[in-house]
């Protein structure tokens, strides 16, 4: 089945702080070809409803090196929700990468 891309264009997303090593009981996860995958902490800001939301972001390949507060885009972002063995919705957001944001603001 098709995971559907979430449409960034109307939000703006900034960065929380470095990115981190994702880990699965304890050991570096890594994609099917051996990337680490990284965990970056995002703001999604949507300024049409003057609202904002925190989202952790797993982006494959190099340690993305962005600074807290970066303005940036996830590209092919992916909402991909799971259930645990406690039976709790876990949110999960992925995206082939991050890229700074171009320096022309959005409208």
């Amino acid at each position: 089945f098709v995971i559907p891309v979430i449409q960034t264009e109307p939000y703006r997303f900034r960065v929380g702080g470095p990115a981190k090593r994702k880990q699965i009981k304890g050991v570096d996860a890594t994609t099917r070809d051996g990337r680490p995958v990284w965990l970056v902490r995002l703001t999604a800001i949507d300024d049409a409803r003057r609202t904002s939301e925190t989202i952790w972001v797993e982006v494959p390949g190099d340690e993305p090196s962005f600074g807290a507060d970066d303005q940036v885009l996830p590209v092919r972002l992916v909402y991909t929700p799971w259930v645990n063995r406690k039976g709790e919705i876990v949110r999960a957001f992925r995206a082939d990468q991050i890229s700074p944001a171009d320096a022309t603001p959005r409208k």
